[in-house]
């Protein structure tokens, strides 16, 4: 009799034909080209677009808390998902902030030649630091000496050369904020994986969605105040529909306010007549 144990099955990828692959090539490349259809960053728009992506009857929990959440927002700014959103609205947060605050710009120039020289006493390769963390400074450095008209800024944050690597730079920080902090955030780490290989993996890996722990690390390297607006409560840390971070500043009005949907982040504007 023929051994029917586990061993001798076939694997799910053995047993796939060749047109079942050529089909999951396809269906990938199909998901791509569809976020590539969206722009890295969109234009602001009134907030009440939200609510126009959510059928009234099938979606009502959602269609109803976009409603409420146009009467304390006014724009949202969409993000396109390709797992950097949360980086990418953290960094199109700053720049805007940066644009109108030439002694934060300033300070925050500082901050990227300190970070520089810090990732590479934490073991960075130095090349890396000096590619990402100069473009980076660079970046900034044409903002703050007016070479960027707002209309060209945007252009560069929807460039997917320019913009990466200008969103590397804030991968690079929130893992070396977390190498740096190591005894105080290794017990967070799922077990049988180490902070190192956490921050490799997870964080410095592009296209990887960023979690409770990598957001929180993103925040104090940045030292923004940072507020996440959540579609759905049951995805807040806290149980709410709203997380401030870092904790202290609860009730703090935020440098940037963050939308998350279920696997997405988008970045929203508060109506400055409802504050």
């Amino acid at each position: 009799m023929a051994n029917d144990s586990d061993e001798n099955k076939p694997t799910s990828t053995a047993a796939m034909t060749e047109d079942d692959l050529l089909l999951q090539d396809q269906q990938l490349k199909q998901i791509e080209d569809e976020q590539k259809a969206s722009p890295l960053v969109g234009d602001k728009l009134p907030f009440y677009a939200l609510a126009g992506l959510y059928d009234p009857v099938s979606a009502i929990t959602f269609f109803t808390k976009a409603n409420e959440l146009a009467a304390i927002y006014s724009d949202i700014r969409f993000i396109r998902g390709d797992g950097n959103c949360f980086y990418r609205a953290v960094l199109v947060g700053i720049v805007e902030i940066l644009m109108k605050d030439r002694e934060r710009l300033i300070k925050f120039i500082d901050t990227g030649r300190e970070w520089m020289a810090k990732l590479v006493k934490l073991g960075f390769p130095d090349w890396t630091c000096s590619d990402f963390c100069e473009f980076f400074i660079e970046f900034l450095e044409k903002i703050r000496d007016g070479k960027y008209t707002e209309a060209e800024v945007f252009q560069n944050l929807n460039d997917d050369g320019t913009a990466n690597y200008l969103l590397m730079y804030f991968r690079l920080i929130t893992s070396g904020f977390l190498k740096d902090n190591c005894e105080e955030y290794a017990p967070f780490i799922a077990e049988g994986m180490t902070l190192q290989q956490y921050c490799e993996t997870e964080i410095e890996a592009m296209w990887k969605e960023a979690d409770h722990l990598s957001i929180m690390a993103l925040v104090r390297a940045t030292g923004i105040r940072l507020r996440i607006q959540y579609m759905d409560r049951s995805e807040a840390p806290n149980g709410g529909y709203q997380h401030d971070l870092p904790d202290e500043a609860d009730n703090v009005t935020p440098d940037i306010t963050l939308l998350y949907r279920p696997g997405h982040y988008d970045l929203i504007y508060r109506n400055l007549v409802a504050q």
